[in-house]
């Protein structure tokens, strides 16, 4: 799916009060494109408020878009689909709904407004399926101020907007820390990414997928903490972070296999 929320709808959802949004959002859009053809790759330059305006558009970020989205679509098949993690993904991967867009720099205002526009394009009905948004320089060590800027997307935006109960975000974070299990709790490394990621859902979808589990979308989260322990007394804590890497681990079959006795894989959507 491309862009192609018209600045209508885009009116129709936010009004003229948002217009800063989606401007800035159209400006980083150019200044961001891939440019596959360029022979230097200077070092990144964050980008922010004060320079959005500033960089040429022929400006080249050391990695590439389209190596951002290989690697982010690699741990997806790799991690979150391979160790069955979530039952909302593969789906929408067999079906080619699955998007991946790339947004670049590190200023709230403009990843806030790249992630807002594509929640409301999955906030139109007839475009099921799920968008990974991926924000390579957006605070990959400070997982607080990424959740900020979540936040502030989920209680100002959805909430003033009336969509919630339409689409969702799961935040997925290089740094991610559940609420009380410390920075090296096993538990965080269900929502541990490559970069910083806002993982955009349909409720609707959401819904259809839980239903299948019983109605109970904690079997999801038990499930995946009993793998990552059972992947610590087998392979210790750097084993837990190569797996979740997607790196070979011997063993990782049987032990896949071994946890499709419970949980939520026996109740796996068919093809």
């Amino acid at each position: 799916m491309s862009l192609s929320v018209s600045r209508v709808n885009w009116a129709r959802h936010f009004g003229s009060k948002s217009s800063n949004f989606r401007d800035k959002f159209l400006k980083a859009k150019k200044s961001n494109r891939d440019e596959d053809e360029a022979e230097d790759n200077p070092k990144t330059t964050p980008l922010t408020e004060n320079n959005i305006d500033k960089i040429p558009d022929d400006y080249n970020y050391e990695t590439k878009n389209d190596a951002i989205k290989a690697k982010s679509m690699d741990w997806i098949k790799k991690v979150v689909i391979g160790y069955n993690l979530c039952p909302f993904a593969e789906r929408p991967l067999k079906n080619d709904k699955l998007k991946i867009s790339v947004v670049r720099g590190n200023d709230e205002e403009y990843v806030a407004a790249a992630v807002v526009y594509e929640l409301v394009a999955r906030s139109d009905e007839s475009l099921s399926g799920t968008t990974v948004v991926v924000a390579p320089e957006f605070h990959p060590d400070d997982f607080n101020r990424y959740m900020n800027t979540l936040h502030y997307i989920e209680d100002d935006f959805m909430d003033e907007h009336d969509l919630h109960g339409i689409v969702q975000i799961a935040p997925f974070h290089p740094k991610f820390e559940f609420a009380g299990s410390g920075e090296d709790g096993v538990d965080n490394y269900t929502n541990r990414s490559p970069y910083p990621m806002f993982h955009i859902l349909r409720e609707d979808e959401v819904g259809g997928a839980v239903d299948k589990l019983g109605g109970d979308a904690s079997k999801v989260w038990s499930r995946n903490v009993r793998l990552l322990e059972s992947m610590k007394e087998r392979w210790g804590q750097e084993g837990v972070e190569r797996a979740m890497r997607g790196e070979a681990m011997d063993g990782m079959d049987a032990l896949l296999k071994e946890m499709k006795l419970s949980g939520y894989c026996d109740n796996k959507e068919g093809d």
